[in-house]
């Protein structure tokens, strides 16, 4: 048989978590089509991998590039981290549903991002991905807030029957066209307006399919534990699958919870609940600063809240309330601006708010409001929050799988702006180098599996995830010895080294290093049984 490409005297890697084996992959077409010994094999192209490590195209199960992967089809960071398929729709935003006036509101993003925001729906999504012929595969979840904002709007209220079932509806269509599940972001505006009995009722929908419900919980600090059981709930009355998004214990205070919730997770699965997580194996956040807000600033919207900003007594409130939340000047010390999202706050980037507050003379939580006027509420910021000791413990559990949580990017052009948080760039080399080659808190096949047939099981991603005769092309080769990590805080832009080959649905995307401009990348779309 010839191949169309074939990888020699690798070690396989599966996926699956077994012993690697030394073996040659025959890849014909968009699948793989043998592996073992195949010696005198002929290929149009034929990969070297004597040393290197031959596994499984990694899957980022919660990523943030909804709109970044149209301004980023190369997916250069990306690519260079050994992704084929990462996941969007995460924290209740996704690309769809979207109303006439949601896409009002985003009519500066042409402006913005030079990519103008038009469609509505998962199929016309779906045909601008396949127009902007991306690097990468990306499934979808569908974001509960979009949903929220489509049918009622960005208030503080609970559904009315009839937009409860609008809602529902909703993810009906969103499921039928291909969406992987539902995703929640319950301390982002409008998801943090939902009551339980809301999520229920959609999960319900979701629960019928056997799709996934991902969530930011309502809580990772002080509410943690409660949030957890929030989240729990929901899998016990309606039978959903549960994914808790980037597991997180936030702030010094609540460190010491970690072991608890550890606990209380082994408990929730070994009472059946079908649960699982990710992680990102950094100990810094990334959110919009908009977030730290509290949540009636956020209700109607970014202009109401813009209005809001501009009304002196309504502006005092918000300062009182969010020192009340941020006291401490360590807690000011460790949010850090990454990205200004306005030109005349760029040298702002890369500082501190208690930095920026002591160079204006003024109180941190004022330089907040003022970096939120000024850039009208897009500055996104890095938290530093959590320790190191927990992050370790989150890699450990065996159901942790990973996820970068960050947008799809490169070094150069429009996604290059600010310092964004350096998982854009390193999340998965990181896994491998640092924690697995450097720590030995995984082993490398445990770390490939947490990266592959793990994030495929819990999305039903058919054919993705592992090394097998029959399965998609999606393939990552890699230097065990030399794979890590180069993004830093202070100089984020800088991509992985040691992965050397990738695969994305049988085309070489990486080719000894180097990006091809291969655009083999798909949208995925979930056939329910």
């Amino acid at each position: 048989m010839a191949f169309s490409v074939l990888i020699r005297g690798g070690v396989v890697v599966d996926g699956t978590g077994g012993e690697p084996v030394c073996a040659d992959v025959g890849v014909s077409g968009d699948r793989i089509v043998a592996i073992g010994a195949l010696a005198g094999a002929e290929a149009a192209r034929v990969v070297e991998a004597a040393g290197l490590a031959v596994a499984p195209g990694f899957i980022d199960i919660h990523a943030h590039g909804d709109v970044t992967c149209l301004l980023c089809p190369e997916a250069s960071a990306r690519l260079h981290d050994g992704v084929t398929t990462e996941v969007i729709g995460n924290c209740g935003e996704s690309p769809f549903p979207q109303s006439a006036e949601m896409l009002a509101e985003r009519a500066d993003s042409a402006e913005r991002h030079g990519i103008a925001v038009d469609w509505a729906t998962l199929d016309a999504f779906a045909s601008r991905h396949a127009e902007a012929g991306c690097a990468l595969n990306r499934a979808s979840l569908v974001g509960h807030g979009n949903i929220r904002r489509a049918v009622m709007g960005e208030v503080d209220r609970s559904p009315s029957p009839a937009e409860l079932e609008a809602m529902r509806r909703q993810v009906e269509v969103a499921l039928d066209a291909g969406a992987f599940g539902l995703s929640t972001g319950l301390i982002y505006a409008p998801g943090m307006y939902a009551r339980p009995e809301e999520i229920h009722a959609l999960c319900e929908v979701v629960a019928r399919r056997g799709g996934l419900y991902a969530s930011h919980i309502r809580g990772e600090g002080d509410s943690v534990e409660a949030a957890i059981e929030e989240f729990a709930s929901v899998g016990r009355s309606t039978g959903v699958r549960l994914q808790l998004s980037h597991v997180k214990v936030s702030g010094q205070a609540n460190w010491w919870k970690a072991d608890r919730i550890i606990e209380r997770l082994h408990a929730l699965r070994a009472e059946g609940l079908d649960l699982a997580a990710d992680r990102y194996p950094y100990t810094a956040a990334w959110t919009s600063l908009s977030a730290l807000l509290p949540g009636w600033a956020r209700e109607g919207g970014r202009d109401r809240m813009l209005e809001r900003l501009g009304e002196p007594s309504t502006r005092a409130r918000m300062r009182a309330e969010v020192e009340r939340s941020r006291g401490l000047e360590s807690d000011w010390a460790g949010i850090v601006v990454a990205d200004a999202a306005c030109d005349a706050l760029r040298a702002a980037e890369g500082q501190s708010l208690q930095a920026i507050a002591s160079q204006r003379g003024c109180e941190p939580s004022e330089a907040m409001l003022d970096i939120l006027a000024a850039s009208r509420g897009r500055t996104s910021v890095v938290i530093f929050s959590m320790c190191e000791e927990n992050l370790v413990k989150w890699l450990k559990l065996p159901f942790v799988a990973i996820g970068s949580d960050s947008a799809s990017r490169s070094a150069e052009g429009p996604t290059a702006r600010g310092k964004p948080h350096p998982r854009s760039f390193g999340t998965f080399a990181r896994v491998l180098g640092r924690y697995a080659r450097e720590k030995g808190v995984l082993t490398l096949t445990e770390a490939v599996r947490r990266m592959t047939s793990l994030p495929a099981s819990r999305l039903g991603l058919a054919d993705r995830g592992v090394l097998r005769r029959g399965a998609f092309a999606d393939i990552t080769v890699f230097d065990p010895d030399e794979i890590a990590d180069r993004a830093t805080y202070g100089e984020p832009q800088q991509y992985s080294v040691g992965v050397r080959y990738v695969l994305v649905n049988g085309a070489l995307a990486v080719d000894d290093g180097r990006l091809t401009g291969s655009h083999s990348g798909r949208f995925l779309r979930k056939v329910w049984a």
